[in-house]
């Protein structure tokens, strides 16, 4: 239970309650993997290995995890806290951690902005030094 709320290793830091949207690229992201499902939908011999195929190569696209589309998704409905996102994605077994990991690749690969702009925080100081990296 504890492991869960440690943050990941490699994780970026962000502002208490930062909410985030999606960017014009994450737009078109977004809009280029509801094409390719629908066209896949319209196919009268459907094969759930295609379907992998097709969500595994949009991921790798971005250099995101498949289950990112969804959370993408989600944050294309207006800027949300992670949190929000992933109460709404509760029933689907989503974790908090899961979101904030989805978050941090979004970010990186540019589909997912920090309202009002700015990025994620330093890193946390070291012990002995205070956020400026000053000894304390």
């Amino acid at each position: 239970m504890l492991d869960s709320l440690k943050k990941r290793p490699g994780a970026l830091r962000w502002a208490p309650r930062q909410r985030f949207g999606v960017t014009e690229a994450g737009r078109a992201a977004l809009a280029a993997y509801q094409e390719s499902i629908a066209l896949y939908q319209t196919h009268i011999d459907k094969d759930r290995g295609d379907m992998d195929r097709l969500q595994k190569g949009w991921a790798e696209t971005y250099k995101v995890t498949p289950p990112d589309a969804t959370i993408l998704g989600e944050f294309s409905k207006k800027d949300l806290l992670p949190r929000e996102v992933q109460s709404a994605l509760d029933d689907c077994g989503t974790t908090l951690r899961e979101v904030q990991a989805a978050v941090d690749r979004l970010y990186t690969a540019g589909l997912l902005s920090p309202t009002g702009g700015g990025g994620p925080l330093p890193a946390h100081a070291t012990e002995g030094q205070d956020d400026l990296g000053d000894e304390v």
